[in-house]
């Protein structure tokens, strides 16, 4: 497998750098950018980190996009949408930075230069107060919560309010890459024609979530300090809040825990891991993650699903856009599931599979709770989904967002992935 990844990564590189780094430039996700296999570590790689900071710094300041951010109202733009056949006309931007993944293919979201710095010493831990974790961290018969820190609330000294956030919806999308779902949409980023990913891709995954106590799913952060706006309730933030905090009530930590929690109460074995791998040093946090899940997979080979539980970096401008949805007469953070497709180099042999459950809780959660999700992202991304065929990232809104608003989006999510596992029982 490490043999033909690297053959894949050769391969890509022969095709050329530039463009690779157009490709960097025109995408969204703040998740992506390059880096060498797991364990593998060509030195030609240097050269594709080296394309996507460039590409990073060189941006097109700014994508038109097909999204509908609210009804009547085409002027919601956002970092996910950009894509290689939209047309540059107006301005936005991302509050993430590049992150190595472990693919050459992928594409990395425009950044800030002060995002394109090293985290280290951005997370720290010095207010006087301890902010309880989500969800308990001891082990029960359904819930294993393991390595979740118990840091110091860190983002009191955020207090500015220097900067503007704006709340968007982000509805259905058109266009030709436009797929509809059961329930949903998929955004297909990739050369496969839609009515494939329909026939063979709709198909039920073959997953057998089994209850006997044994470990089913895990929840791991790869961005663990990825964190959410403290001061949202103002309409403003502080922009030297770069988004990061090592306290687990403030980031995605927190939520996973909400997540498991919930899928916990179904009787749904799952293992919550809140190993820190971007901290202090952010490059590389996917090769470390890889290797932690192996690791816990050797442990608990019973894991049939692998969820990466992220949060967005979005934005207009100076502006940060936290995409919300009301649920129930409460605001929701709106979530992404991102599935990766192999391109030619056997990197994701069984893409397929991981699709297909993808669509699968794509479908579930909007039955459960219309409007909750964007779009599911398809697109020749890697995030360490060939470990297991029930392998996705899910983006739990983005900075812009409250933790409050994040968390009770992981209680529906969680509830609507429980019920939908359950059907594979």
């Amino acid at each position: 497998m490490r043999a033909r990844k690297r053959n894949g990564v050769n391969k890509i590189l022969l095709a050329g750098l530039g463009a690779a780094a157009l490709s960097f430039t025109l995408t969204g996700v703040a998740e992506s950018a390059v880096s060498g296999v797991p364990s593998v570590k060509p030195a030609a790689l240097d050269m594709f980190k080296q394309a996507a900071d460039l590409s990073a710094m060189l941006a097109i300041p700014g994508i038109s996009f097909e999204w509908h951010a609210v009804p009547e109202d085409n002027s919601g733009k956002n970092t996910e949408q950009a894509e290689n056949n939209t047309v540059p006309q107006s301005s936005t931007s991302s509050t993430e930075k590049p992150e190595q993944t472990s693919t050459p293919q992928e594409t990395s979201q425009a950044q800030s230069t002060q995002q394109d710095t090293e985290i280290a010493g951005s997370t720290q831990s010095t207010p006087e107060s301890v902010v309880d974790v989500i969800a308990p961290v001891q082990q029960s018969t359904s819930l294993i919560s393991q390595n979740i820190r118990s840091d110091k609330d860190d983002l009191k000294q955020y207090t500015a309010n220097d900067g503007v956030i704006e709340e968007r919806t982000y509805g259905e999308i058109s266009g030709d890459f436009a797929v509809q779902l059961y329930r949903g949409q998929l955004r297909n980023n990739t050369a496969l024609p839609n009515d494939l990913i329909l026939s063979e891709g709709c198909k039920t995954p073959d997953i057998k979530i089994e209850l006997n106590g044994e470990p089913q799913v895990l929840i791991i952060h790869t961005h663990t300090t990825e964190s959410y706006e403290p001061s949202y309730e103002d309409g403003h933030y502080d922009s030297s809040y770069s988004g990061r905090s090592l306290c687990p009530a403030n980031s995605v930590v927190g939520v996973g825990a909400v997540i498991s929690q919930k899928l916990a109460d179904y009787g749904i074995c799952t293992i919550h891991d809140g190993t820190v791998f971007d901290d202090p040093v952010y490059s590389n946090s996917y090769s470390r993650s890889y290797d932690r899940i192996q690791e816990i997979l050797e442990q608990y080979p019973s894991i049939k699903v692998v969820l990466d539980i992220h949060r967005d970096g979005i934005a207009d401008g100076d502006v940060r856009i936290a995409p919300v949805a009301e649920i129930n007469g409460k605001k929701a953070a709106q979530i992404m599931i991102i599935c990766g497709c192999d391109d030619g180099s056997g990197m994701l042999p069984d893409y397929m599979e991981n699709l297909r459950f993808a669509t699968f809780l794509q479908s579930n959660i909007e039955e459960s709770y219309p409007g909750l999700t964007r779009p599911l992202l398809f697109d020749y991304r890697y995030y360490n989904q060939d470990i297991t065929t029930g392998s996705l990232l899910i983006e739990v809104g983005a900075l812009g967002n409250s933790i409050e608003q994040a968390k009770y989006s992981g209680e529906l999510i969680g509830d609507a992935i429980a019920k939908a596992l359950l059907k594979l029982s």
